[in-house]
């Protein structure tokens, strides 16, 4: 359905005021089904030219994107509108083992092609910039054919095999470069974040709810900083924990709230020549600090993850005016632990190596189109059963993952 709604969004783009545009790309990405996580829930991109370098240049702006990922780069970047429209196909594999463990289905798989769209605009002022977007930094969406463990399939109604996550943000940003040249940016953010899922509880039965969505909305905050020289740049963001409200209809599955961990991603950005540019950006995301993920199950009512510790690395060359091309590698080692793997098989965030390559082509001075292609290394994960009673329970259950994707984008300049 998002598709379509896609669309009709765009046929009817040069007839709407910005804001009744922004209003119907807000209810497509409601319908769009999220995509695969690169980051524990992060998804790997939101933008052309951001993923194009496999995440990294957080010291090179380039798009809207950057009032989310460092808004202090707004300065350097024109006014402009971009829309992107992202696509992910992604396999799971659970091969279970143990006594709890379903073996009469033999491996479970769980095979989508999900969507996702999103947008912003950035606005220079007399006095710094203004920008801001719809995003949707991550996500998480898994659906076996048949239950994770033996009791559910046989007895409580094929349940425990579904988890579907969307996180939604809004942020509007605002930078200004002193004189000295250094800039400083700072944004709002606001969000919706649905949940649903079949998961087992800790009573040993699926959720009461059985996988209808429930809302629920957040804030947080942004700040980031930027400073560029004739051949070299430094930037860095900061954002502090996304405080979300309870998911009132599961209760009995989620002891916490689904906040979104602080992270902070530093990089810089070097110029070979007047046409190639080098990026390297270092991330760390605090999964540990936040209960729903970080805290043991049986004491927290978490998965157990511990902090993600990631390096991105990117490359742009203006090989011609109008065509750019990029590519990029990026590692984050899983925030799973090798004592959670049987619990972890709803959000199965195993990818630590992705690669992304692209081409941006100028039409005209007011109109570009970006295709950008990426690529997750599988990786496979192994439960030790040395961890809590799910561990043990599961012992040498497996869990692989691999996906692909392709975003399409497009930039209006003005």
């Amino acid at each position: 359905m998002s598709v379509f709604l896609f669309r009709d969004v765009c046929k009817c783009y040069i007839q709407l005021p910005l804001f009744r545009m922004m209003i119907l790309f807000f209810m497509v990405i409601l319908y769009g089904m999220p995509s695969s996580a690169g980051e524990g829930v992060f998804v790997t991109g939101n933008d052309a030219l951001q993923l194009g370098r496999c995440g990294s240049g957080v010291a090179s702006p380039r798009s809207s994107y950057w009032s989310f990922m460092n808004p202090a780069g707004m300065v350097d970047v024109e006014r402009r509108l971009d829309l992107n429209f992202y696509t992910v196909y992604d396999k799971v594999t659970y091969k279970p083992h143990g006594v709890f463990a379903n073996k009469v289905d033999g491996d479970l798989i769980s095979s989508e092609l999900n969507a996702v769209v999103s947008t912003g605009i950035i606005w220079p002022l007399e006095t710094g910039t203004l920008g801001g977007g719809i995003f949707v930094p991550s996500g998480n969406s898994i659906e076996y054919p048949h239950s994770r463990n033996i009791v559910t399939r046989l007895f409580q109604g094929n349940g425990d095999r579904r988890l579907g996550y969307q996180h939604l943000r809004g942020v509007l940003a605002y930078a200004y470069e002193f004189d000295n040249g250094w800039a400083l940016g700072f944004g709002l953010h606001v969000s919706l974040s649905r949940f649903r899922s079949d998961h087992l509880t800790l009573k040993l039965r699926p959720a009461e709810y059985d996988n209808e969505w429930d809302d629920a909305y957040g804030a947080g905050f942004g700040v980031g900083v930027y400073r560029k020289w004739d051949k070299f740049a430094v930037g860095i963001n900061y954002n502090p924990r996304h405080w979300v409200q309870s998911m009132t209809k599961y209760r009995d599955l989620l002891a916490n709230t689904l906040d979104s961990p602080q992270f902070i991603q530093a990089g810089i950005a070097y110029k070979v020549t007047p046409k190639v540019e080098l990026t390297l950006d270092y991330r760390w995301s605090d999964w540990s600090s936040v209960k729903a993920y970080g805290a043991p199950i049986f004491d927290g009512g978490g998965f157990g993850w511990k902090d993600q510790h990631g390096v991105k690395m990117g490359i742009e060359w203006v090989a011609h005016p109008r065509w750019t091309f990029m590519g990029g590698y990026s590692y984050s080692n899983t925030p799973i632990t090798e004592e959670n793997v049987f619990l972890a098989t709803l959000v199965p965030v195993v990818l630590e190596h992705t690669f992304a390559a692209g081409v941006s082509h100028k039409i005209n001075e007011k109109h570009e189109i970006h295709l950008i292609g990426a690529w997750a290394i599988p990786n496979t994960m192994y439960d030790t059963g040395r961890g809590d009673l799910f561990s043990k329970l599961g012992k040498e259950s497996s869990l692989r993952s691999d996906a692909c994707s392709v975003m399409i984008g497009y930039s209006y300049l003005w």
